[in-house]
């Protein structure tokens, strides 16, 4: 790839969400679609900046930021016709998002094999586990947009939580789920041991917080999770859960966990 493909693409993104802002000026829709705007050129920023720390070459960079700038090109086209970014009430985001980009054929001047690893990272940027039968290449490019995908997000809504007056100033972000006591179990469960929780879990906003912190097990790069470390993701999160022994449980297992994963990695 070339610095010249990188900003063709970036012009072309620009061209292509302006379509999906709402002609009768709703205010609501304007914000959603900006915030999935600025989603996408954060998670940009967020690739390169891990692909840097684990000594990427510039082509290596530019396909990365590629992948980044089209993982959720199908979130616009998912909201404009289903009102909605869960998956379960609509369609694939990823899914919407490959067939889009080869319907446009936007990739077209790039090579086969370029090709076939952002549409293979687009694809499984949202799966809960990824296939171990891909080949290397395919896998360390999805897991790149995985983390730097998990790191804006887990950041959205810490902003959120910070700034939302009311438990349905934004039911996009929090996806429907309703504001209930509780959480479950199930949730907690796979946190404890050491898993990323299923979506189908998810009940309550509770259960929405506690899905962000499983994420801390499907971080694949020392660097990301340096980054969550560092920017205390985790205790800003745990500060909006109730404050009961099994959250307590959590707050101690993930900081054990974490402390871990980078003591390994500075004494490597």
């Amino acid at each position: 790839m070339s610095p010249k493909e990188i900003v063709f693409f970036r012009e072309w993104f620009d061209d292509y969400v302006k379509r999906f802002f709402p002609k009768d000026r709703d205010k609501r829709k304007i914000e959603i679609i900006k915030l999935k705007k600025e989603h996408t050129f954060r998670v940009c920023k967020e690739i390169v900046t891990i692909g840097k720390e684990l000594n990427l070459g510039s082509s290596q960079l530019l396909l990365a930021e590629t992948i980044g700038l089209f993982h959720d090109i199908g979130r616009f086209e998912q909201f404009c016709k289903y009102g909605t970014f869960r998956d379960a009430k609509s369609e694939n985001h990823a899914l919407l998002g490959v067939k889009i980009l080869k319907q446009v054929g936007i990739l077209n001047g790039l090579s086969p094999e370029e090709q076939d690893i952002i549409y293979k990272a687009i694809l499984y940027h949202n799966v809960r586990t990824l296939p171990p039968d891909e080949p290397p290449e395919h896998l360390f490019y999805a897991k790149l947009i995985r983390d730097a995908d998990k790191l804006d997000i887990l950041n959205v809504f810490i902003n959120y939580y910070k700034t939302a007056k009311s438990s349905s100033d934004n039911t996009t972000i929090e996806l429907d789920l309703p504001e209930r006591p509780g959480y479950s179990l199930a949730i907690i469960k796979d946190i404890l041991n050491n898993r990323i929780s299923d979506l189908n879990l998810m009940h309550t906003k509770n259960d929405m917080k506690l899905m962000l912190l499983s994420w801390v097990f499907d971080i694949n790069f020392l660097p990301a999770l340096k980054v969550i470390y560092e920017r205390k993701y985790i205790e800003k999160i745990m500060q909006y859960l109730p404050n009961t022994e099994d959250v307590q449980k959590v707050r101690q297992h993930l900081g054990k966990y974490i402390a871990q994963k980078l003591s390994n990695f500075h004494s490597a």
